[in-house]
């Protein structure tokens, strides 16, 4: 049963143009001009490999599918493995942050290849949904935190922020569903309403079936593969960076047009900043840093006009600054499959304290049942 989804995962053929897009931006280049990547040989197996988490033993199904899952493995392992080689090291660019941010969830730790997915961790990914950040974060889950979003700013794009609200969000949906991680994951992918229809087995959605299959395979690769720890190579590329600062304001424009700056590295090493106007206090709060050959265009910006811009709030830099947004849980989820005779009225009836009206509500029913459908029975805690 294929459903349109705002938030629709990519197949394999769309995660490959995506990830392989996401590798020739600037800041990745500019790592690997310092930084080789070995991409001559296959990655061995580690000879001792982690047990599987919560998440991972509940995708196992999609692992059943031999056919798929070969064309998954072969996407990442093609070229001696480049594609994999070439993840992991991205993932070395955040994994700082990321790993400070997981002690202090109990996510299973797989949860954290969501961006690998999603993004293929590019801090400056933005869609129509509309999504953007590393995480892939929505506009409302942003609006819910308190994130500044004004039209000058979207702290969406700063790594630690991003990381941040996406684990607020996941704990929510494992809330509802404490013993699905699975429909967590799915959730934070599709939205509330399509886990709690989703059958949470294999051949309701083709598209999720690839893209789950090709989330089991990376989450496995990414732990059981001998691979180096790059994190310390970004170090040393970001140290030859140049911090670059300002007199009053910057402009976009003049950043473009007249200094020559290419729009997209603009995106790509600012992606927080949304608008045309920069307060160099913003900017600072920032501590941005280019290569070389851009912070050369940057230091030639001459100084804008004063112009009224949208109040832009400082950003967080790290994930320890940040107070995370009060959320109580209202309900968790009982999930019910229907079957031949369901009604909402019979439904709430088996469970009292629900009523139609707020099932409906709940799972986003504006017409009718089907059989099959996974219902979320709202539980009051």
């Amino acid at each position: 049963m294929a459903t349109e989804s705002p938030f629709a995962q990519l197949g394999l053929v769309e995660w490959q143009e995506t990830f392989d897009s996401r590798c020739a931006l600037a800041d990745f280049q500019a790592f690997e001009a310092n930084v080789t990547i070995q991409t001559g040989h296959m990655p061995g197996l580690k000879n001792a490999v982690p047990a599987l988490d919560e998440l991972e033993a509940a995708l196992q199904p999609w692992g059943a599918d031999r056919e798929q899952e070969n064309r998954c493995m072969q996407l990442l392992l093609a070229d001696q493995g480049k594609r994999l080689l070439q993840l992991n090291a991205l993932y070395g660019l955040h994994s700082a942050v990321i790993n400070e941010a997981w002690i202090s969830t109990t996510l299973p730790p797989s949860f954290q290849w969501i961006p690998a997915l999603t993004t293929g961790w590019n801090q400056s990914a933005h869609t129509n949904a509309p999504r953007a950040g590393l995480w892939w974060n929505t506009e409302a889950d942003a609006a819910e935190s308190e994130a500044a979003l004004n039209g000058a700013i979207d702290e969406r794009g700063v790594p630690a922020a991003s990381t941040h609200r996406a684990i607020a969000q996941l704990e929510k949906f494992q809330r509802r569903f404490p013993n699905d991680p699975h429909r967590v994951l799915v959730a934070y992918i599709k939205g509330m309403a399509f886990a709690t229809r989703w059958t949470g087995r294999p051949g309701y959605d083709r598209q999720l079936d690839e893209w789950l299959a090709l989330y089991k395979v990376i989450s496995r690769l990414m732990v059981n593969t001998e691979l180096p720890d790059h994190q310390l190579d970004w170090v040393d590329a970001l140290s030859n960076w140049e911090r670059v600062a300002c007199d009053g304001k910057q402009s976009r424009i003049n950043l473009i047009e007249q200094q020559g700056m290419p729009a997209d590295v603009l995106s790509q090493f600012l992606p927080w900043w949304t608008g045309s106007q920069l307060p160099c206090s913003t900017l600072d709060s920032y501590e941005v840093a280019l290569p070389p050959a851009y912070a050369s265009l940057w230091k030639n910006e001459p100084v804008a006009q004063e112009v009224e811009t949208p109040a832009a709030t400082p950003s967080v830099t790290s994930f320890t600054e940040i107070d995370p947004a009060p959320y109580a849980a209202a309900y968790t989820c009982l999930l019910h499959e229907v079957k031949a005779g369901d009604t909402l009225w019979n439904i709430s009836k088996r469970y009292p304290g629900t009523t139609p009206e707020w099932i409906a509500e709940i799972n986003e029913i504006t017409d009718y049942i089907r059989i099959g459908e996974v219902l979320c029975i709202p539980i009051q805690p």
